[in-house]
């Protein structure tokens, strides 16, 4: 049965209010989510909680437990290690596997989205910035050419950038990643396969450094050790 709009943006408003307070921190690790308490505190059925449970579920962001109830699935510093550790590696392989076989109207369309990051940085428009980052690397995974690599990748940075985005939402922060970003894209189009290493670890770098802080300044207001 199709969702009427109404119905689907129920669904959406349920769905954003829990990633604000899951990626700002204000729900611990492993807090229970609880589908009647969510509804009346929207003042929506639990219908739409439930579909938007399930759709940050997809994305990481909440798990089930064994009773088949949904908690908040926080980050730790080790998951974000070991997630920057692995998209420094294959975020490298897949440009530089997408340099090799760059054409013209290839790096054009990598261009664009570039060129999308640094509009959408100046008017400090966080959905338009994500959107054009998602649409660069869906490309470059593609251009790869390998599908297995191209969904690790993929799995891997849903679940990171989903907190990351939200440090990063300021115009200074989008601007300068816009630029890592160009930077990268140079490098791919030069074909510079030695230069592509430093411009995706830069950028990974800076990801991981301000999601370590988030993370330490997450624990200290919640009190956690």
């Amino acid at each position: 049965m199709a969702v009427s709009s109404e119905a689907g943006s129920r669904v959406d408003d349920a769905y954003e209010w829990l990633l604000a307070e899951i990626t700002g921190f204000r729900l611990r690790s492993g807090s229970p989510l609880s589908e009647n308490r969510l509804a009346s505190q929207l003042g929506i059925s639990r219908t739409p909680v439930r579909e938007a449970l399930q759709r940050l579920e997809k994305e990481g962001l909440v798990k089930r437990t064994d009773n088949a109830r949904f908690t908040v699935s926080q980050l730790t510093a080790t998951e974000v290690n070991d997630a920057c550790d692995l998209l420094e590696l294959l975020d490298t392989y897949i440009c530089r596997k997408a340099s090799s076989t760059l054409t013209d109207s290839e790096a054009r369309k990598l261009k664009g989205y570039v060129d999308d990051m640094y509009a959408a940085a100046a008017n400090d428009d966080r959905a338009a910035w994500a959107l054009a980052d998602q649409l660069f690397h869906r490309y470059a995974n593609a251009l790869s050419g390998n599908v297995l690599v191209a969904e690790t990748v993929r799995e891997t940075r849903r679940r990171i950038q989903r907190f990351w985005l939200r440090a990063a939402s300021m115009q200074s922060r989008l601007r300068s990643c816009a630029e890592e970003y160009d930077e990268l894209y140079q490098a791919m189009v030069a074909g510079d396969a030695a230069a592509i290493e430093p411009a995706v670890k830069k950028h990974i770098g800076h990801m991981r450094e301000r999601m370590l802080e988030m993370i330490a300044a997450a624990a200290i207001l919640l009190g956690d050790d």
